[in-house]
């Protein structure tokens, strides 16, 4: 199969049953509050053929719609938080639309360097690959962390972020369904959020090629011989995130010679 008509034959990767059951399986991998209609995993579990036999049919004919979301607020690390919360039954349908598009998203859109929020490429080896920069004496890095990297995006740009490299018409129906019973696309909370905030700093990454550079989730790290190659990468990242639409978060962004575990340290 050719990766064209890959990208436009990727619904029924959604709309199966045993697709629904893999996506329900690794949603409950997980622990997770109840949404809007209280329902658990663990009553979800129940009946669950059933479930997911009702959901395959309501996707294929397309009467599926999202449930409402709940919204929690809570502080942490000294800031106020938001987050969406599915109901348990619409984290599936999340997971399975993750499922089709991840896998053309791996081979078209994102670059070797770009770590988290993606399957097997977590924080571990973006340590190895910030190690591999330090030890040949790229030691200074310019470090910046992307503010609010899931706001300010409008639902036609987070579908087109997806259109860019999937073009089954349907798929992107239904993407854009979920995406409009959202607060905003990019919600904290949402299964495909991670899959769109990485879409979302593609371009920026395109156009940081050629820098010594690893982008663990929405943190870049360019690694330069010296302080002023340092700067200079600086300015470059900050240029790329301004064109669009973002910026570095003051706070815990900085030009430094850091040990490969320190860049990534939580908090």
């Amino acid at each position: 199969m050719t990766s064209t008509v890959a990208a436009h034959s990727l619904m029924r990767q959604v709309t199966e049953v045993s697709y629904l059951k893999r996506a329900a399986r690794q949603c409950m991998d997980r622990s997770g509050a109840p949404g809007a209609d209280g329902m658990t995993w663990k009553e979800f579990r129940q009946g669950l053929h059933t479930r997911l036999d009702d959901l395959s049919c309501r996707l294929r004919d397309g009467t599926w719609r999202p449930d409402p979301v709940r919204t929690v607020r809570f502080e942490a690390w000294g800031k106020d938080y938001e987050l969406s919360i599915p109901t348990v039954g619409d984290r599936v349908v999340h997971r399975a639309v993750r499922n089709a598009i991840e896998p053309v998203l791996e081979r078209d859109a994102y670059p070797p360097w770009m770590f988290g929020w993606r399957p097997r490429a977590g924080r571990p080896l973006a340590i190895a690959a910030a190690a591999g920069h330090l030890t040949v004496g790229r030691v200074w890095v310019a470090d910046i962390d992307v503010a609010a990297a899931t706001r300010g995006v409008a639902l036609k740009q987070a579908v087109s972020s997806v259109a860019r490299f999937i073009h089954d018409g349907s798929l992107l129906a239904l993407l854009r369904r979920i995406l409009t019973a959202l607060p905003n696309p990019l919600a904290p909370g949402s299964g495909l959020t991670p899959m769109l905030t990485n879409l979302r700093m593609t371009p920026v990454d395109h156009i940081l090629a050629d820098l010594a550079v690893v982008r663990l989730t929405d943190n870049y790290a360019a690694f330069c011989p010296t302080r002023a190659d340092a700067e200079t990468a600086w300015q470059r990242i900050v240029d790329a995130l301004a064109t669009h639409g973002m910026s570095p978060a003051p706070a815990k962004s900085k030009i430094w010679r850091p040990n490969p575990e320190d860049l990534y340290a939580a908090g």
